[in-house]
């Protein structure tokens, strides 16, 4: 049933019986643009593809409105519904134009459980003839950093991935496996249940957990570039050691970069230093004395190496041995 919304009646992601023109040509929204595309994971319409705005929302600009712009139009109709989309998580955001728009497909089964003898002769097995990536070409093994960890265990098991890179770097490719064989990744029965009971949140309601370059999931700390705070490769170990990506985010980045490239060298080095003291002192990232300060390559000697120094006495501690010895 359509209903007045903005400028116009549209249906919504909940009304499963909205009339579906056709997908083609792609039509504009009520801010004159091409509309972007998403699928539905509402309950009773889980799996359609839609047309909505892609300008997001911003309160100051829009304060009496709960939308930018209220359009709305089906792409698919009931046929395409699939609820089992809604076990999944996805970036709630995330818009594309049509002709780059990707349905969602169904991964494949969970694979049978193996006990660990069969772990190990499939690992080895695989190792040696590693597996074909979607792109048709063997895939890389991607192994964990050794040590740096307080256990003494591995970050997380060997899994191969797509061997072709992208310009930035990234996977050409989602493929990726573990070792010993495809990965589990549908749900529990007993985890579905939960979800339809209310006892637990349906995955479709979380972001999925951000990955760096590597293919792993990431660390959440300062950044190597200590610029910012957010995420970063996790393929290494304390103080970014051992890092086997150089993949970097956190919130405000890219207009940080944006900003920097329309500045001078001389005035690019300054903010660039003003705003590392801030992350520095905010985030209390540890500092060597301040007679090495002169070059970030004495700082990174000295991380890496701090095992071989003793840190030197803040002036509280010094002031507290003082006290204690009287």
């Amino acid at each position: 049933m359509l209903r007045r919304r903005g400028y116009g009646q549209y249906p919504s992601a909940e009304d499963a019986h909205g009339p579906v023109p056709p997908a083609l040509p792609v039509p504009n929204c009520c801010c004159g643009v091409p509309a972007e595309v998403k699928q539905s994971r509402h309950p009773k319409t889980a799996g359609r593809a839609y047309y909505i705005c892609r300008f997001k929302y911003e309160r100051a600009r829009y304060p009496y409105e709960s939308l930018p712009c209220w359009f709305f139009q089906w792409i698919d109709g009931p046929e395409k519904f699939d609820p089992r989309i809604r076990l999944f998580p996805y970036e709630s955001h995330k818009l594309v134009p049509y002709h780059e728009f990707r349905r969602w497909v169904a991964p494949p089964p969970n694979p049978p459980p193996m006990t660990v003898d069969e772990r190990m002769a499939t690992a080895r097995r695989r190792r040696k003839d590693p597996p074909l990536c979607h792109c048709g070409v063997r895939a890389t093994l991607v192994v964990p950093p050794r040590g740096g960890s307080p256990s003494g265990r591995l970050k997380y098991s060997p899994f191969f991935r797509c061997s072709i890179k992208t310009m930035d770097g990234w996977p050409v490719c989602q493929f990726n496996e573990y070792v010993q064989g495809p990965r589990s990744v549908w749900p529990s029965d007993e985890e579905v249940r939960a979800y339809e009971a209310g006892q637990a949140p349906w995955p479709c309601t979380k972001y999925p957990e951000k990955r760096c370059k590597c293919g792993i999931l990431a660390e959440h700390g300062v950044v190597p570039s200590e610029l910012g705070y957010g995420w970063y490769c996790g393929n290494g170990n304390a103080f970014w050691e051992g890092r086997t990506c150089d993949w970097e985010w956190f919130s405000g980045r890219d207009e940080l970069v944006a900003r920097f490239r329309c500045l001078g060298q001389r005035d690019k080095e300054r903010e660039t230093r003003e705003l590392r003291d801030k992350i520095r002192n905010k985030y209390d990232v540890p500092l060597p004395d301040d007679e090495l300060l002169a070059h970030d390559t004495l700082i990174k000697y000295w991380r890496l190496n701090r095992i071989l120094y003793p840190r030197p006495l803040s002036r509280d501690e010094r002031s507290r041995d003082n006290q204690s010895i009287v």
